[in-house]
């Protein structure tokens, strides 16, 4: 049991269990937004909350989610750099909203030339 416990891909197995659990309970907390668009925009914001990997350490190889990573550097660690956990959730966000905008496109192309009934 204790080497299960120290193994990294049972770890990040753990978290990817946990993290897809606290993904479905955040797009539960937003059942109110009704308008697509917006509703897409919030589940990107959660996904990469929740899914982006940052290095613990600058010069590190091992990783943890990146929200994590800013807050134990910014409150734990004196004059630790946060910026690079930072542009990971950014290339993060800038990636999703970029798939949402083809995925947009996609649907208003398919709508405009589907034949009409």
């Amino acid at each position: 049991m204790e080497s299960l416990m120290f193994n990294e891909w049972a770890q990040w197995l753990v978290y990817g269990i946990s993290a897809l659990i606290c993904f479905w309970a955040w797009e539960k907390m937003f059942f109110w937004i009704k308008q697509k668009d917006l509703k897409a925009i919030v589940r990107i914001l959660g996904a990469v909350l929740l899914f982006t990997p940052a290095p613990i350490a600058v010069d590190s190889t091992h990783y943890a989610p990146a929200f994590i990573v800013m807050i134990f550097r910014k409150f734990l660690e004196n004059n630790a750099p946060v910026l690079d956990a930072v542009m990971y959730m950014l290339v993060g966000l800038l990636a999703g909203l970029v798939l949402m905008s083809l995925l947009s496109l996609f649907n208003f192309l398919r709508a405009k030339f589907s034949p009409q009934n």
